[in-house]
């Protein structure tokens, strides 16, 4: 909440791919509605288009890029990340009382605390995704105990994470069958701590199966169009990108990722000055300590999930047994990533999901070592109520602190220029419009060409660039269509041509070096006029 409300006072906008994914939001209720999601790096393997495997991410902004101001994006996604850490903390308490709901919370703030705090409201599809597979987990870990009731809930978030972010499928398809096996298991006579409500039969359970998989069908159906109307279609670009023969990062960054994962000190109790510094670390040597910690720390996971089998109980084997999918989940990743320098530098991202991860091994643990004295010692019922008064006192006051503490957004220093940028073009370019949209950028500035590329669309403006088939769709292609005048934003001061009109000029500072980058429209005014025919199709002529 705290890091939602900052960037909102802060005047967030979105730029790069969050402006990609705001304007491929904007499209949601068109012709163009996408079937499928981001574009994804891992296009480089093949050298063929891929995307994250559904638009779901989309379909949650796609009113607030319509309606609301621009912050109105980032304040859906916190409004997101704020219910799916409620939703932890309740199943929390349902699988482990008390005591496991006010340990969750407090290992929840030391999450947020490893992670850059752009990350908890950020509508980037790696950050979106993050706090929802927090909660996927405790999702599937409760459906493995028994309930039943959260299955429409389970594939709707699911479905969500996994069509966010490649990154999410493996963990996520292993939690799910984790998630099913127990539910079967459970519904077997299986001894759990659930108490089964009054005329909770087995015809009720396939009731809510069925809702959840009319649900998951519905979530994954322009998916399925996709397939079956483009060639190849993304699920085929998946796969084939998945199964290409590469060199990849390999075994000894697979462990160093599950070393720094449960090993000591754990990623989710560090405190990292830049969220892209887990490529570099997973590819350094661990410490001892780390190393001989995460060893004690599977074999001990291992022997709880053979415990809870031999005594039948499925909280503490289905627990365990989530706690080493994940593990492994991470090791695959991390091994299978590519050993280009693009492609491996995804490592700095695509390995946040190891904080809530960890968390879940911690607590896992703790709580299965700690359950047997719990049930020993039962408090009476003012004390426990004391307890749970100076639990809350002690979330509150880490939470505040952790908020107090974190550092501003990772993009903070483009807010106000792209601001600016923002309000010029609304100024300037009048409603309705066809524009080329042109950007000479560098590698520190190439994010205010799609910033503005959004700030056109939002007004109903048509922006068309060259090569922007593969990210944004062949409505945004220029080829051979007519505009009515051209929008250059670009680095420096210099007039891109005699006709153009300067809409605005903001000064970028990287934090190393000030970069002035300017705005331009030709003609001034953006007449609508006689179109002027694209460079295409004037040679074609």
């Amino acid at each position: 909440m705290a890091a939602t409300l900052r960037a909102l006072l802060d005047g967030w906008r979105p730029a790069g791919d969050q402006a990609i994914i705001a304007t491929r939001a904007f499209d949601v209720f068109t012709s163009r509605t996408p079937l499928v999601g981001q574009y994804s790096d891992s296009s480089a393997v093949t050298h063929h288009p891929v995307k994250s495997l559904g638009p779901m991410l989309y379909w949650l902004l796609a009113l607030p890029a319509r309606l609301g101001s621009p912050g109105t994006l980032t304040l859906t996604i916190g409004l997101v990340n704020v219910l799916a850490t409620i939703g932890v903390v309740v199943l929390a308490r349902r699988r482990g009382g008390l005591a496991l709901m006010f340990a969750t919370a407090l290992a929840l703030v030391l999450v947020c605390r490893s992670l850059a705090p752009e990350v908890l409201h950020d509508v980037w599809n790696p950050s979106a995704a993050l706090l929802p597979f927090t909660l996927l987990i405790f999702l599937c870990w409760s459906v493995a105990c028994g309930e039943y009731r959260l299955l429409p809930i389970t594939a709707l978030v699911a479905s969500f994470v996994v069509q966010c972010q490649l990154t999410y499928l493996l963990p996520s398809v292993g939690l799910l069958a984790i998630a099913a096996a127990g539910l079967l298991a459970s519904r077997a006579a299986w001894r759990t701590d659930l108490q089964t409500p009054p005329g909770a039969g087995r015809g009720g359970a396939r009731w809510w199966a069925l809702a959840a998989l009319l649900l998951a069908l519905a979530c994954w159906t322009p998916p399925i169009v996709d397939q079956l109307t483009e060639r190849p279609g993304n699920l085929t670009a998946v796969v084939r990108t998945a199964t290409a023969s590469q060199h990849t990062l390999g075994a000894s960054v697979g462990w160093g990722a599950v070393i720094r994962t449960i090993g000591v000190p754990p990623w989710w109790l560090t405190d990292p000055s830049s969220p892209w510094e887990r490529k570099n670390e997973v590819r350094s040597a661990a410490g001892t300590l780390a190393t001989v910690s995460c060893v004690l720390m599977l074999f001990a996971l291992f022997a709880v999930a053979v415990l809870g089998l031999l005594r039948r109980r499925v909280a503490e084997c289905s627990g365990a047994l989530i706690a080493l999918t994940l593990c492994a989940g991470l090791a695959a990743i991390a091994y299978a990533t590519p050993a280009t320098h693009l492609l491996a530098g995804t490592l700095a991202y695509t390995l946040w999901w190891g904080s809530p991860a960890g968390m879940f091994v911690w607590l896992l643990l703790g709580w299965s070592l700690g359950r047997p004295l719990a049930q020993r010692v039962a408090p009476p019922r003012r004390p426990a109520v004391l307890a749970s008064a100076i639990g809350v006192v002690v979330v509150a006051i880490v939470a505040a602190a952790v908020a107090f503490s974190q550092r501003p957004d990772y993009h903070l220093r483009e807010y106000r220029p792209l601001q600016t940028i923002y309000a010029a073009l609304d100024r300037a370019i009048p409603a309705g419009r066809t524009v080329r949209l042109l950007g000479g950028l560098g590698n520190t500035t190439f994010r205010f060409k799609m910033a503005a590329r959004f700030a056109l669309r939002r007004r109903g403006i048509r922006p068309l660039s060259p090569g922007t088939d593969a990210r944004l769709g062949t409505w945004y292609e220029l080829r051979k269509r007519a505009y009515d005048c051209t929008v250059y934003v670009a680095d420096g001061s210099t007039k891109p041509e005699d006709r153009a009109a300067l809409l605005a000029r903001v000064v970028f500072n990287d934090g190393a070096h000030e970069h002035p980058v300017t705005a331009w429209v030709s003609p001034a005014g953006c007449p609508r006029g006689r179109p002027t025919i694209s460079p295409a199709a004037a040679a074609a002529h």
